[in-house]
């Protein structure tokens, strides 16, 4: 699910850094996936000026769709990276997950205007290490992005929240209640990976 930046220079190098320690620290826990470690996964809401949280997101970001979906990272990172509400999952203090809250329009969650209340969440770079996947982790962030926004537009307020999903990852979307957007097409997004828009009232 793919949406530069000034900062994008700095992040290259923080983020390389970053995503060797990912890797270190994943594969040192890369065991079976007990009770208590379910209990160990710790999910919370980052901003982008948020140190040293906002980097971590960025790197599970680049091992993820960079590294592994081979997506220019002028392409993973962009502006709107700066205002999005970020999204960290932490299993024993290492990052393994990320996504992002996006919200559209230019009016900011619970603040009225002439224009009204933004009343679209976009969900988006929802992603989780290789070494953590298969075990709900994904699903956890994803009921987690949408809970955050129903908190900022409000349950019953007619808002919604959308995605783009990875056309093979529908299914994923599905069983948590998000429907294809009607009419809508599979597309490419800008990464060259099949997508299709979905959505969920709220």
């Amino acid at each position: 699910m793919l949406e530069g930046s000034r900062c994008r220079r700095s992040l290259a190098v923080s983020t390389c850094h970053l995503f060797a320690l990912l890797l270190t620290s994943s594969i040192s826990i890369s065991r079976a996936f007990s009770m208590t470690e379910a209990r160990n996964i710790a999910i919370k809401t980052v901003t982008a000026h948020q140190q040293p949280e906002i980097d971590y997101c960025y790197a599970v970001r680049r091992a993820v769709f960079v590294e592994e979906q081979r997506v220019p990272m002028e392409i993973e990172m962009d502006d709107k990276d700066e205002t999005a509400t970020h999204i960290l999952a932490t299993l024993n203090g290492a990052a393994i997950g990320a996504a992002r809250i996006v919200f559209l329009g230019d009016v900011p969650p619970l603040l009225p205007s002439g224009n009204g209340r933004t009343t679209v969440g976009k969900i988006g770079r929802v992603c989780v290490l290789p070494t953590h996947r298969g075990r709900g982790i994904g699903r956890q962030i994803v009921l987690f992005a949408v809970e955050e926004i129903k908190r900022m537009i409000g349950s019953g307020s007619g808002g919604k929240v959308q995605l783009g999903a990875q056309c093979h990852a529908m299914t994923f979307y599905e069983s948590m209640g998000f429907e294809v957007i009607p009419g809508g097409e599979e597309y490419m997004d800008a990464g060259g990976v099949p997508h299709r828009d979905m959505q969920m009232m709220l």
